[in-house]
């Protein structure tokens, strides 16, 4: 027998921690509030679309609300093959998200490529925290009014709601390990 997945307090429990109304999710998915109601209380089950549209919407994939609550692991594994790619706008750094893509995990680490850049990027802020590590060349990170150059083996640490931009100094291209806490949920 298969066990029963309670798909429907998961969806409620995200769209309450993101401080949505039922109304809101349904003029964003399309979705009536009636038939949110119902399958939050699992009185009704969602179509595969459903669930795809609402998962969408709340940020997360649709095997979070498939999986079985009894079978969580210790830990979680992301192979080289199933890593996420993004690249900047401006295509000056190549970011591969290197822990999978969870709901509730409080770091994103990605490892990135960072070519020279001819100017400074502009300087943004968020909430968090945040931590690199320079495995090769050498990049510049400005944080506040403060600016410091990072060469290999290098690290530095500091507050992401300091304004604050990185960026390759090298003459080739270099390579970071990059921790975020929170995610900044690029993905």
């Amino acid at each position: 027998m298969t066990p029963k997945i309670d798909i429907g307090p998961k969806i409620k429990e995200i769209r309450l921690q993101k401080g949505l109304k039922l109304k809101d999710l349904a003029k964003e998915t399309g979705l009536s509030i009636s038939l949110i109601s119902q399958v939050e209380n699992n009185n009704t089950s969602p179509s595969l679309s459903t669930l795809i549209k609402l998962a969408n919407y709340l940020g997360t994939d649709t095997g979070f609300f498939l999986e079985n609550p009894e079978k969580k692991k210790s830990a979680t594994v992301c192979h080289k093959k199933d890593r996420k790619f993004w690249t900047s706008n401006d295509k000056k750094i190549f970011f591969e998200l290197l822990n999978p893509s969870l709901r509730n995990k409080k770091m994103e680490i990605v490892f990135a490529t960072v070519k020279r850049f001819e100017t400074p990027p502009e300087k943004y802020t968020h909430e968090g925290e945040e931590f690199g590590l320079v495995l090769k060349g050498q990049i510049q990170v400005e944080v506040g009014d403060e600016s410091y150059v990072l060469n290999e083996g290098d690290t530095i640490y500091f507050k992401s709601t300091l304004p604050h931009a990185i960026y390759g100094i090298a003459p080739g291209d270099s390579e970071i390990i990059w921790v975020t806490s929170p995610p900044i949920k690029i993905l």
